[in-house]
């Protein structure tokens, strides 16, 4: 099966906010979960800081009222208003700091180096999700029988958030599509098999096959009068 292609852009600021707000509640919420998720495994699992700095990342925070500029608001500690914000600490004074990505060499004199690594996986986190908001737009999610069999399946094989994503229609991953359309094929050619009738083999003796293949031979001689 041939894959989808994709141009790999990212959405305007009013594409996103305006895809946004065709979404559930519910899966609104899916995603600013996996989005929290995501930032936080980006610093802890990949220790991105390492050891050249005594900042240590601590949390991150998600402003969901950032596009409404309603209710409750995330400030980097110089003043701007955040929709990421990152909360490092000094391992050594203690002190610490609520930053946005950007300013995280002015505050804490993260490295150069650091700092455009940083921007570059943050920037395919937020591509990860313009993608789902592209796809989401097209109208793609499982067909109902694949969606109903996925969430009765163990999902840890498959990226994060699989069933999440399943359970409020949210489209998931290429990749994840097409592992789960193919892992659902062979499941159905499963069942089909066991439906099939069983066919009860009768034990043969020598004697019997023995008598069988002289039948055949004698057919065959009468065949060509011999």
């Amino acid at each position: 099966m041939k894959r989808e292609q994709t141009k790999k852009t990212v959405l305007s600021k009013e594409e996103r906010q305006r895809i946004w707000q065709l979404l559930t509640p519910a899966q609104q919420a899916v995603l600013n979960e996996h989005v929290r998720y995501r930032q936080t495994s980006l610093f802890t699992n990949s220790n991105l800081l390492g050891e050249s700095t005594d900042w240590e990342f601590v949390a991150y925070n998600l402003n969901e009222n950032y596009d409404s500029h309603d209710g409750e608001q995330l400030f980097c500690d110089c003043g701007r208003r955040l929709k990421h914000q990152y909360i490092l600490q000094n391992q050594s004074s203690g002190k610490v700091l609520k930053l946005g990505i950007s300013h995280f060499a002015d505050h804490a004199q993260i490295p150069e180096p650091i700092m455009r690594q940083l921007q570059t996986q943050i920037h395919q986190l937020n591509f990860g999700l313009d993608e789902t908001l592209r796809r989401y737009r097209r109208g793609v999610k499982l067909n109902a029988n694949v969606k109903a069999w996925l969430l009765t399946q163990k999902t840890h094989r498959y990226t994060p958030f699989t069933r999440e994503y399943a359970e409020v229609d949210l489209p998931l991953t290429v990749e994840d599509t097409y592992a789960i359309r193919n892992a659902f094929a062979r499941y159905e050619r499963h069942q089909a098999k066991a439906q099939e009738p069983v066919v009860k083999r009768t034990r043969r003796t020598k004697k019997v096959k023995k008598a069988e293949n002289q039948a055949k031979v004698n057919l065959y001689l009468k065949a060509f009068d011999w």
